[in-house]
């Protein structure tokens, strides 16, 4: 009688380059926003006056309304929590959580570092506050919550959860906006280095975890991208029009538009790196 020994197959090496390459590419879009927007005039101006015309887009917001804004990253986090509860209780696997634990302690702290530690803006006399905020907390906080979502989500319903997920941090950053906690360019780096810890946390699963079997969802995941990338585009008119007419609250358009097509982009990179991890034998 002849028996078998079931081996894991391995991961291509195309597999794995794809998710190193990938949060380099998230990191060093990461760093370009910081370039421009901490050390170029040009982007600590439009920095300030999309900031100022979202805090002030509404004058009469109540002190309740303003609290309620302040909270949706914990909210965002607590939903995250429940639902990977939820996914482990399911799977009956706690590794995922274990990796998207990792990617929220990595992203906070590489984010606090960054901030308070790595980075000096310099004060090009264009800014009220020079304290550097660059990047966001509060994303950061809310992005990896979602992050953890996408990792342990089954991979059928992956392109869905970031879809959903590019909502809850795009509301999350356009939040800190109006609130005048942040600067759009601290939301969207923080979107992009938790995107980066995400996918070499997205690496760790493809390496550790089971074999998944191809589904269909690539159809929402090019819808991601392509809304993404279509988002930012349409967002370079209210940005020419901001330079153009300081006064007449595009710059806070383009922004938020930023930051919308910023999450839908990353949506999609990740969901297309984490689906389906799916790998070939060994000879």
């Amino acid at each position: 009688m002849t028996t078998t020994t079931t081996r894991r197959p391995a991961p291509t090496a195309l597999q794995v380059l794809g998710h190193l390459l990938g949060a380099a590419a998230l990191w060093a879009s990461a760093a370009l926003v910081g370039v421009v927007a901490l050390t170029t005039a040009t982007g600590q101006w439009l920095d300030e006056l999309a900031l100022r015309q979202a805090s002030g887009a509404f004058p009469d917001l109540s002190e309740r309304a303003a609290q309620l804004l302040d909270s949706v990253p914990w909210v965002v986090g607590a939903v995250s929590a429940l639902c990977l509860a939820v996914l482990a209780v399911r799977s009956r696997r706690l590794a995922p959580a274990v990796v998207g634990a990792a990617v929220v302690v990595l992203s906070n702290l590489t984010v606090q570092l960054l901030k308070r530690v790595l980075l000096e803006k310099p004060d090009l006399g264009i800014q009220e506050v020079t304290v550097n905020s660059f990047p966001s907390g509060h994303t950061a906080a809310a992005a990896a919550a979602v992050a953890v979502v996408l990792l342990a989500a089954p991979a059928a319903s992956r392109p869905l959860v970031a879809l959903l997920g590019a909502a809850a941090t795009t509301v999350t950053g356009v939040a800190t906006l109006l609130n005048g906690w942040h600067r759009p360019s601290d939301v969207v780096a923080s979107l992009l280095v938790v995107a980066g810890w995400a996918a070499l946390g997205g690496l760790v699963l493809r390496l550790t975890g089971p074999v998944e079997r191809p589904v269909p969802g690539g159809g929402l995941t090019a819808l991601l991208g392509a809304g993404g990338a279509g988002t930012l585009l349409l967002g370079l008119l209210p940005l020419w029009a901001a330079l153009r007419a300081p006064g007449g609250g595009w710059a806070a358009v383009a922004a938020c538009a930023a930051i919308l097509g910023v999450s839908l982009l990353v949506a999609a990179a990740l969901t297309a790196l984490q689906a389906p991890r799916s790998r070939r034998p060994r000879p």
